[in-house]
């Protein structure tokens, strides 16, 4: 014989997965409103999981309302602390609320993350309706309309980032040329897209990138994307006789 509580676990977690389902479908056409109410009935029947409040802080993001979606991707990281989705729905919204200093430890924990043998992503079954490059583009989206261009960039070069990571090569020189769009002369925009030109094997556009980046940095020094250039330079140095002296370059 099935006991009473047995039944009323199951009857719960259908529930749940239901909620799950309709949230799914209705992010998925767009319905960003419908579909946080399916999300906020998920996280209600199940709040010690990560998922559903992963759901909630998407649709919130894509509702315009960043610092409630902060608070709903806390939630989800109180459940689930190595939540890289969470992780970077918080991130996300950080930037949007132009917490860059905050969000940028957060992506550095999350590199930290991805670089351990032992971290790995803590995804539910059915996933999310946002990817990591979704919620990162939607805050970028978000930075820009409060006019926060700076945040706006870090957003979309790490959108970029996600997108090259899953190689998705198109998708992440999209994500840089709109960052560009905003700050055509910014010399972390141009690295960003010199190294995709390389990996797409575009050896001619990588080197003209390159180049450029090199006069770039006379105008506006960075140290460290300095650095990165001549490390680029040097792994590509076949390429072309230039980036070899490029990379040769004293410091």
């Amino acid at each position: 014989m099935v006991r009473a509580d047995t039944m009323r676990v199951d009857d719960v977690y259908t529930r749940y997965r239901e909620a799950l389902r309709q949230g799914h479908h209705e992010a998925a056409e767009g319905h960003f409103g419908e579909a946080l109410s399916h999300y906020q009935v998920a996280a209600a029947l199940a709040g010690d999981r990560a998922l559903p409040h992963v759901g909630v802080g998407g649709m919130l993001l894509r509702l315009g309302r960043a610092k409630e979606a902060l608070a709903a991707y806390e939630r989800a990281l109180g459940a689930e602390p190595t939540n890289l989705d969470a992780m970077t729905g918080r991130a996300a919204t950080l930037l949007a609320t132009g917490r860059r200093d905050e969000a940028a430890r957060v992506r550095q924990q999350m590199t930290d993350m991805r670089s351990s043998a032992e971290s790995s992503s803590a995804l539910g079954a059915n996933g999310t309706p946002m990817s990591r490059a979704d919620t990162l583009h939607a805050a970028g989206q978000e930075a820009m309309r409060a006019g926060r261009q700076e945040a706006a960039i870090d957003a979309w070069l790490a959108e970029s980032d996600e997108h090259a990571a899953e190689g998705h090569l198109d998708a992440a020189l999209d994500a840089s040329l709109r960052a560009l769009a905003v700050a055509p002369g910014a010399p972390r925009i141009h690295l960003e897209l010199c190294r995709l030109y390389f990996r797409r094997g575009w050896s001619d556009q990588g080197v003209e990138r390159a180049l450029l980046l090199q006069r770039l940095l006379t105008l506006e020094p960075d140290s460290g994307v300095e650095a990165e250039l001549r490390r680029l330079a040097a792994e590509n140095a076949a390429a072309d006789d230039r980036l070899a002296a490029l990379a040769n370059r004293p410091g």
